[in-house]
């Protein structure tokens, strides 16, 4: 009975296990996705740093009136896309961390299951061998009261 439960929990492991690396696969597409993101906002912060040096810059060629309203007003564009920017990444983050919890349920509940198959295994062989030692002494014995005959 214990081996066919064995090949049943077998197949609850299998899809267990593929869930598991399911659950893997989306964990790393959301990490993917977050390192993205923050790719994303260092670039904007480069650009606003670059911006804002070209304003300061004694280096630079004079900068008329109209241009420095027009850089500052940029400045600004990108101030407001890095704050929405920031969002987006607290948002993927926690994506992330929800498909990391996920993961790590779907891989503890695999483990659980490949501990119980070995148990199971463990119980059947220890059941079989306790069978087989009986079988033994009994042909024994049979084999002691034969030579006493």
């Amino acid at each position: 009975m214990s081996k066919q439960r064995v090949k049943r929990l077998g197949f609850v492991l299998k899809m267990a296990a593929d869930k598991e690396q399911q659950d893997l696969k989306v964990w790393g597409q959301y990490q993917q996705k977050l390192e993205q993101e923050v790719g994303t906002l260092t670039q904007l912060e480069q650009y606003m740093t670059e911006y804002r040096s070209s304003l300061t810059s004694q280096h630079a060629a004079p900068i008329q009136g109209g241009q420095i309203q027009n850089t500052i007003a940029f400045i600004e564009q990108i101030k407001e896309a890095s704050g929405h920017q920031q969002q987006q990444i607290d948002l993927v983050q926690q994506q992330a961390e929800g498909a990391k919890r996920v993961y790590l349920a779907a891989r503890a509940k695999a483990e659980a299951l490949r501990k119980l198959i070995e148990k199971l295994n463990l119980q059947a062989y220890a059941l079989e061998e306790k069978q087989d030692q009986k079988m033994m002494d009994e042909f024994a014995a049979r084999s002691a009261r034969n030579r006493q005959l």
